[in-house]
């Protein structure tokens, strides 16, 4: 993709480029915190990485993009110093050449130090020793940086592809370089989270240089609408399916783009200028159901992949389990017959992989199309035994239909009374928001009441009543005010046991004195983010405001 393209495609993800960019300033002030994005495939690490580096406006900074994915040595070898070369040139406004030959013949009077490690290290690479041009690689930022002042930017991409090259102690040799060059930045990211903290907690922990991690993530639900708007721009869609496509897609900028592309292109075929749910059907067949819509594929890849290896077959029937909402090991292997051993191994992998959260007992999809894809889509390849097109497209469409009908119904009710639905799922599990463990009971009522704050305003509460305790539940699409906490915790004085929890569910962050006094008063505060994530646990749709 070109660099215009990559520009044009990019939305959102401020607080991360904004991190990077201070990272880079605080190089230069000469105090260095290297940094490590991790998080899912096609989430759109790269595309961060690609964009930051397009606009980095630093001529004493040279950056080296290296992408290690499914990459040998010759391509690390080639790409770190042509990269470095080309970096400099270019910063100094100097001819620039693709061909490494070249690039060295440009610089050899400018940086020849550099140029001399260079060569050597070209030298023992034809050779064959990858071992001493490895170690070579990892000295040219030091040798580059001394000789020219300027600073130096490694960004490994997909960093755990260093392991592929078969060079002993890999990530100890790079560790080493790491703390001793002050003046080199280095920004990772890896797709396989486990395995990524695993090698910085191991291998890349340092005296100096350790890394901090950065979680990336789906767009929220506030950026996945602003996305839908910038990309369907000159066209209207009602809120409803908007809410609805941010739903569907889970905020996956890569299933959001390309649904969105296929509407835009339907609207062009038929001359439309506003995308209704005829259009948003045939849209959504045409990426997801149809065997070459471009994000069926995509999915049909990812299984294949996961199903690739010894025993690893198993796995599609462990996919179809949890996606007809099996999220606990016993009732997974009710279902699939598969012996635990082998069942907690494989649902290993799928964690390891990205592709399963485990959250208490609980199994569920990190990916909330890949699950509607697999249950709708691809458990009826494996097992409808009519080869009838037309009857299974008319299958998907009207269970399509029938998805958004019950997320209209479902998003209509007010909020309160989404809370109390997804209250009467709790099975007394104890799970974990936000790094922090709930114990969720099974509540016998619950029911909507009101109390009246200190303004004389009347506000929304929920009292859900287990076996022999009581929770009050504060509710509230817009700000919570100390008020409101004031109130709950007030009321619950009157009462007699007293209520066992106060909880407070906002969908807007609490101002600093609210929160230190709920917190003062052991109340458990739940934001949006928390609150999305039991409703996408529990398979409810997402709280869009």
């Amino acid at each position: 993709m070109s660099d215009t393209n990559l520009e044009k495609n990019f939305f959102g993800r401020t607080d991360i480029l904004n991190l990077l960019r201070k990272r880079v300033a605080d190089l230069k002030e000469g105090c260095r915190q290297n940094v490590a994005l991790l998080g899912n495939r096609y989430v759109g690490k790269s595309a961060i990485l690609h964009h930051f580096v397009l606009n980095l406006d630093e001529s004493d900074v040279v950056p080296i993009y290296l992408d290690l994915e499914n990459k040998d040595f010759n391509y690390f070898f080639n790409k770190f110093t042509g990269g470095l070369l080309y970096g400099f040139l270019k910063n100094d406004r100097l001819p620039l050449h693709d061909d490494l030959n070249l690039l060295l013949e440009s610089s050899q009077a400018l940086i020849p130090q550099t140029v001399q490690v260079i060569r050597k290290i070209q030298k023992d690479f034809n050779a064959g020793k990858l071992p001493a041009s490895f170690l070579g690689l990892l000295t040219l930022p030091e040798i580059f940086t001394n000789e020219t002042g300027k600073y130096c930017m490694l960004i490994l991409d997909e960093f755990q592809g260093l392991e592929n090259f078969g060079i002993l102690h890999v990530f100890q040799n790079l560790g080493k370089k790491i703390m001793t060059q002050k003046k080199c930045l280095y920004i990772m990211s890896s797709s396989y989270k486990g395995t990524a903290k695993k090698i910085l907690s191991e291998k890349l922990s340092l005296l100096f240089g350790n890394f901090e991690t950065v979680d990336v993530d789906v767009f929220d639900v506030q950026t996945s609408q602003q996305f839908i708007e910038c990309n369907l721009k000159g066209l209207n869609i009602g809120n409803e399916l908007r809410n609805f496509l941010t739903d569907f897609s889970g905020g996956h900028p890569l299933y959001l783009n390309l649904i969105c592309r296929e509407l835009i292109n339907l609207t062009a075929i038929y001359k439309q200028t506003e995308i209704y749910l005829p259009l948003m059907s045939q849209a959504v067949e045409n990426t997801i159901f149809d065997r070459w819509g471009v994000i069926s594929r995509h999915f049909e890849l990812v299984v294949n992949e996961l199903c690739s290896g010894k025993e690893n077959q198993v796995i599609a029937m462990l996919l179809i389990s949890l996606a007809k909402g099996k999220y606990k090991v016993d009732d997974l292997i009710q279902d699939t017959g598969i012996k635990k051993n082998k069942m907690t191994q494989k649902m290993s992998r799928l964690i390891e992989m990205g592709v399963v959260v485990k959250n208490g007992n609980f199994h569920y999809f990190k990916d909330k199309l890949f699950k509607y894809w697999i249950k709708y889509v691809y458990q009826r390849r494996l097992r409808d035994v009519e080869l009838s097109p037309d009857k299974q497209h008319r299958q998907f469409k009207e269970e399509f239909h029938a998805g958004v009908e019950d997320f209209h119904v479902a998003t209509r009710q007010d909020f309160s009374s989404r809370i109390i639905d997804l209250f009467y799922c709790f099975d007394n599990e104890a799970l974990h928001l936000n790094g922090r463990k709930y114990k969720l009971p099974v509540f016998k009522e619950i029911a909507p009441c009101q109390f009246r704050n200190e303004q004389g305003s009347f506000v929304d509460v929920i009292k859900a009543s287990t076996e022999g305790a009581t929770w009050f539940v504060v509710s509230k699409r817009e700000h919570v005010e100390e008020s409101d906490v004031n109130m709950v915790l007030r009321e619950a004085k009157r009462i007699e046991p007293r209520p066992e929890k106060c909880l407070i569910i906002s969908l807007t962050d609490l101002d600093e004195n609210t929160r230190l006094k709920a917190l003062q008063e052991r109340c458990w505060i739940w934001n949006e983010q928390e609150l999305n994530t039991l409703l996408s646990l529990f398979d409810k749709p997402y709280i869009v405001r």
